[in-house]
């Protein structure tokens, strides 16, 4: 079977992220939230589009990054981080998105990913790296096992309910890849 390929994501990618972000919030959502809420945020060509708008319009390389895991052409998972500290916890920059397809989970493509974002990190935000995740995302626990330290809960807003989300926090990206190596194996 091919290596596990991690490379920049770029706009030819959008349909593959929105199909694997639809199927991520059906699987990790669909227990909590109501099909309302979900709405087309489960729907892979809305997101493929959102996906796509945003790389094509938004999307600063300075400032942010984008990681797609390949394995022989198939986009299997995708990570998005920025610089900054949205949540005020004292980061430097926070992993945004981490989503793996549901049948390549459980094989170590979201910790690839997330090892090659702290090699990213350690360039452009040597500092706390921060991660959040809803309070019911019933995968939330990976974040602990890699030595994702809870530093603070904050309630966001999804159409008209709103969610607990738990923030973690890492002191370094070589903090991060530390738990990824010794605790995510």
């Amino acid at each position: 079977m091919p290596d596990l390929a991690i490379r920049p994501g770029t706009p030819a990618d959008s349909a593959a992220i929105g199909r694997i972000l639809a199927q991520g919030w059906r699987q990790a959502y669909s227990g909590f939230m109501s099909r309302a809420e979900l709405g087309p945020r489960v729907d892979p060509d809305y997101r493929a589009q959102e996906v796509g708008t945003w790389l094509s319009t938004d999307f600063d390389s300075s400032t942010e990054l984008l990681l797609v895991a390949e394995r022989a052409g198939k986009v299997m998972g995708f990570l998005a981080a920025r610089l900054g500290d949205r949540n005020d916890v004292g980061s430097v920059a926070q992993v945004t998105l981490l989503y793996v397809s549901p049948e390549k989970q459980g094989r170590g493509t979201g910790r690839r990913l997330l090892l090659e974002a702290a090699e990213w990190l350690k360039t452009h935000a040597p500092g706390p790296i921060s991660m959040g995740a809803f309070g019911q995302n019933p995968f939330r626990s990976f974040y602990e096992a890699i030595g994702g330290v809870v530093v603070k809960t904050v309630m966001v807003r999804v159409d008209a309910q709103e969610w607990p989300v738990v923030i973690y926090l890492w002191p370094s990206p070589e903090a991060l890849q530390e738990g990824i190596r010794t605790r995510g194996a």
